[in-house]
């Protein structure tokens, strides 16, 4: 089993939880989510973004999802990103997180893992105007 991380900014990692949990019924266990508040320091967020990422990482790997690249959280983790099995995901988004809560259980390569979700972030990607027929 791959492990799924979410860290985001603030409370947006909550909301995604209760979207898991409206969509799917409940929350599975193996997923962590880390709020980074403005206030809070480098080296608390560091501290728990690893003691949470050795608790999902079964050998497998670890799938991080972030918010917005470039942006704290996402820097925060991309300085713990110094093994091959752990893969950062940025752009969350409804689409991406469906797609790894519906697989993160039955991939056992994190890389073919990030590739399904990050086609599944993309093609939940749509323009559509009043010209458009539906």
């Amino acid at each position: 089993m791959i492990g799924l991380m979410i860290v985001t900014h603030e409370t947006v990692g909550q909301a995604n939880l209760q979207l898991i949990e409206h969509i799917f019924g409940s929350i599975p266990e193996k997923i962590a989510v880390v709020g980074v508040r403005s206030d809070d320091s480098v080296e608390q967020i560091h501290a728990e973004v690893v003691k949470k990422l050795t608790a999902l990482d079964h050998g497998k790997g670890v799938l991080i999802l972030t918010d917005i690249f470039g942006a704290t959280p996402c820097n925060l983790v991309r300085k713990l990103i110094h093994q091959d099995n752990i893969i950062l995901l940025t752009g969350l988004n409804a689409p991406m997180l469906i797609k790894a809560l519906q697989n993160f259980a039955k991939f056992d390569d994190v890389r073919k893992f990030a590739d399904e979700v990050k086609a599944a972030a993309i093609a939940g990607i749509m323009t559509i105007s009043n010209e458009d027929e539906l």
